[in-house]
């Protein structure tokens, strides 16, 4: 019995630790598990399998195609048909006709048609666009996936700095409540003044509607940050990295040597796909001037019958096949298709200009970037010196009120100032891990 109650709470503890590590993430953890569960890039990746699948529907259109007829008639009333009177009776006045009616009541036929496409520069324009529009469909998920990745990286960041803002504020508070308790004390032994207390309580007051105000933004970052993950808003979620590993993380010096290549920009590829499609629209307008040639090989077998029996074994079926080419040759359109090759000429020589312009404008863009993201290496260790300074400036103003040395007046500005700097300095981790981020994906170096 005891071996059976130990077996069972073993199987509780893992069941439990099996149910944390499941809703427990890093920020590499979380952006995996949104790149294959977030709603808009399980959509975009739809849209490549139906990308590759309209590759092969193009493709299948230069294939033989093959097609089947069965068809079974009766008639209610043969058709009559007036002959003249001589076929029957060559004594029999000219204008006389005599009522005929051919063939049998009933009839059946089936045919076998199999046709071959042999030129059509549409069917080649179309082949190649096709594989043209898969690439879209494929840069567009990664760029999804960027995107996505991003915004998990901001909304990770949010829920950890929610979390580090409620640690910051309690710690306050509870700073603060003893200040409160000790300046209380001082008042009621004649060293401090009533209104030391009365500001003290409208800071403590402040501090806890702040906390309060907190909790419930925590509440919506992580219902965000499931969302974006790709689960239920309420799920349980525990994140595993703090303000420490968010910075460790993002400060990568390999990362920042890394050279820029225009070429690996996800922005960079997409205008150059642009171009290859401008191009093949253009070829594709000016290969409807061209002949379409197919050929066709045709089967069949036909049935006549007074009565129903074309599936006795004594009936008889007359053969017939036929083999052909048909040739499609545009000849006028009153210039509408000169029309449509200026369009895309035009649209073509766009496409250009704007690769250029992105050639261009990346290069500055990378420049900005990196700015940005060593800018902001930069203040996050200021103002974490800043914030340390300014606790350390708070706690001698401290010392110095208790000792009476001091006033209020320059101890509430240091704590106001001490709390800025907190906040100044969780605002440039937010902005380091996003800048990092957003280089990172600028590069194509997600995995660096």
């Amino acid at each position: 019995m005891k071996k059976a109650t130990g077996f069972f709470w073993m199987m509780i503890l893992l069941w439990g630790n099996v149910f944390g590590q499941q809703n427990a993430f890093t920020l590499q953890e979380a952006v995996a598990y949104a790149q294959k569960n977030n709603t808009e890039i399980r959509k975009s990746d739809n849209e490549v399998l139906k990308a590759r699948k309209k590759v092969w529907e193009t493709t299948t259109m230069g294939l033989p195609q093959v097609s089947g007829n069965v068809s079974y008639q009766k008639f209610i009333d043969k058709p009559v048909n007036l002959m003249p009177a001589r076929i029957f009776n060559p004594q029999a006045p000219p204008d006389q006709y005599v009522p005929v009616s051919f063939g049998t009541e009933q009839n059946m036929k089936w045919n076998l048609t199999v046709t071959q496409l042999v030129f059509s520069g549409s069917y080649i324009t179309g082949l190649y666009s096709s594989r043209v529009y898969k690439k879209i469909s494929e840069l567009a998920s990664h760029k999804t996936r960027q995107k996505i990745a991003e915004a998990v990286t901001e909304a990770y960041v949010n829920a950890v700095l929610a979390d580090e803002n409620l640690r910051i504020v309690q710690k306050n508070i509870q700073a603060l409540e003893k200040n409160l308790f000790d300046t209380r004390q001082m008042y009621e032994n004649g060293f401090v003044e009533e209104t030391d207390v009365r500001q003290l309580e409208i800071t403590l007051r402040e501090l806890k509607d702040q906390y309060e105000f907190l909790e419930k933004m925590k509440n919506t970052a992580y219902e965000m940050l499931n969302y974006l993950m790709g689960r239920t808003p309420d799920d349980a979620l525990v994140l595993t990295d703090n303000i420490e590993n968010l910075i460790e993380k993002s400060i990568n010096i390999n990362f920042m040597e890394k050279d820029f290549r225009p070429e690996e920009n996800i922005d960079f590829k997409i205008a150059q796909n642009k171009v290859r499609a401008g191009k093949l629209k253009m070829r594709y307008e000016q290969t409807q001037m061209l002949p379409t040639v197919s050929a066709f090989y045709s089967l069949g077998k036909n049935a006549y019958n007074e009565e129903f029996k074309f599936f006795d074994d004594n009936q008889q079926w007359y053969k017939q096949s036929l083999v052909g080419i048909s040739i499609n040759i545009p000849v006028f359109s009153s210039f509408v298709r000169y029309k449509r090759i200026g369009q895309a000429k035009l649209d073509f020589e766009n496409a250009k200009l704007d690769f250029e312009n992105t050639r261009r404008m990346l290069k500055i863009k990378y420049d900005k970037l990196m700015s940005e993201y060593l800018n902001t290496i930069d203040i996050v260790h200021t103002r974490k010196k800043n914030m340390d300074l300014s606790e350390e400036i708070m706690h001698r103003e401290e010392v110095k009120y208790k000792e009476g040395v001091g006033n209020s007046f320059q101890l509430n500005l240091a704590r106001m100032q001490f709390y800025q700097s907190q906040q100044a300095y969780l605002k440039s981790v937010a902005d380091l891990v996003t800048k990092k981020t957003e280089l990172q994906h600028f590069l194509n170096a997600e995995n660096e």
